[in-house]
């Protein structure tokens, strides 16, 4: 149970990332229609999924080696921390969402479209590779149970993303200025705390343990 309240904890943190995917499936869903958003947010799932499994196979194959683990450890907290401060001030568009005419859905065009933009942003790696240090230094998952914590974590991003999709007019109306900055802000302290845990790992490797 552990490990899907972990995966279902972490799917909500990504569920209030708020970049260029949020605003693109919640755009193309307010012109195109729910089902518009429904099929961008399996190309953004099937993104995530391919960013996960390359970084996996490329980390879990040296993570019995002692070095390795405390440069990822460092690594991967850098990163969870640059990705706290960016968003702790990270500034906020003035204008809301536009509602536009609906137009006839076209399935494969928009799984690419949220494959390719969710894919072509290296910030996306980046942050995976976070994540998944955090869950092989810190949880310390084996291969299954890292598994089942990606698959309710990418589950819980992509059944968020249907719901975005479908109160999309809904969406376009509460996301305003104030409510962005307040979720941006609970974004970057969170992924503050995770980086903390990650430099704790590192410094514990050394023999100082802080918490």
């Amino acid at each position: 149970m552990d490990i899907v309240v972990n995966g279902f904890l972490f799917g909500l943190l990504l569920c209030v990332l708020i970049g260029p995917v949020f605003f693109a499936l919640i755009q193309n869903s307010i012109e195109k229609g729910f089902w518009s958003g429904f099929f961008m947010a399996i190309g953004i799932a099937l993104s995530d999924s391919f960013y996960i499994v390359v970084t996996y196979l490329g980390i879990s194959q040296l993570v019995d080696n002692p070095k390795f683990n405390m440069w990822l450890g460092g690594i991967g907290g850098l990163i969870m921390l640059g990705f706290g401060i960016v968003y702790l001030a990270k500034p906020v568009p003035k204008k809301g969402l536009k509602q536009l005419h609906q137009q006839d859905t076209q399935w494969f065009q928009q799984i690419m479209k949220g494959f390719l933009l969710n894919g072509i942003n290296p910030f996306v790696l980046f942050f995976w590779l976070g994540i998944i240090s955090k869950v092989t230094l810190d949880f310390e998952y084996n291969t299954n149970q890292s598994i089942s914590f990606f698959v309710v974590l990418i589950a819980t991003v992509f059944l968020s993303d249907v719901a975005k999709s479908y109160f999309a007019t809904k969406l376009s109306q509460i996301v305003t200025p104030r409510f962005m900055k307040i979720m941006n802000r609970v974004v970057g302290i969170a992924l503050i705390l995770f980086s903390l845990r990650l430099f704790n790992f590192v410094l514990v490797e050394f023999g100082v343990v802080l918490f």
